[in-house]
């Protein structure tokens, strides 16, 4: 008699706790090595790789063909629209980071989400990027991030909201990171 894989979010209940304990008994477990290769081809027109990584006190092979992202400018930004600018990607990042994190911490506390659909934009002026005017920074000057959260109380939306704020990649945007720059 088969039994069926109970989930929570699409996330098995039993692969976050066998997960959970695998990190309690060796937190080495937890440490990953993301990585990411990019190759210019012309212009403002750019392709990243994504395929191994280093995670679970292992290298990952599971990936046989790399994930392929074209990146590009609009033509105002004197691209020719073969893919998503820089900027946009990152944002994509953050928007996918927060959302998973959102519903697998929930899923982690039985904390069923009906739909979660969300929004973001950032604010970035290119005067600064361009050198055109020291006062203006090169960074975003802000990022609004809005989600719409189905089947949910008021304060469940709050704690969701909360699971969303642990996502890697929102702590990276918030927080100091040490970026190392080199040339081979």
């Amino acid at each position: 008699m088969e039994t069926a894989v109970k989930t929570v979010n699409g996330f098995s209940t039993e692969g976050i706790m066998n997960t959970v304990a695998a990190i309690q008994g060796n937190p080495e477990v937890s440490k990953f090595e993301l990585r990411a290769t990019n190759t210019w081809i012309s212009g403002g027109h750019n392709r990243s790789f994504v395929q191994g990584f280093y995670g679970a006190c292992q290298e990952d092979t599971s990936r046989e063909t790399p994930f392929v992202f074209d990146n590009d400018e609009p033509p105002v930004l004197l691209g020719e629209n073969k893919g998503a600018n820089p900027g946009e990607i990152l944002l994509h990042g953050l928007l996918a980071c927060m959302t998973t994190a959102m519903v697998l911490l929930a899923a982690g506390k039985g904390i069923e989400v009906a739909a979660v659909s969300s929004s973001i934009e950032g604010d970035v002026d290119v005067q600064g990027f361009l050198g055109m005017n020291p006062e203006i920074p090169k960074e975003f000057s802000q990022i609004r991030v809005k989600f719409n959260i189905e089947g949910a109380s008021e304060e469940e939306k709050e704690q969701l909201l909360s699971f969303a704020k642990q996502s890697p990649v929102f702590n990276t945007l918030i927080n100091p990171t040490d970026v190392q720059v080199a040339v081979s």
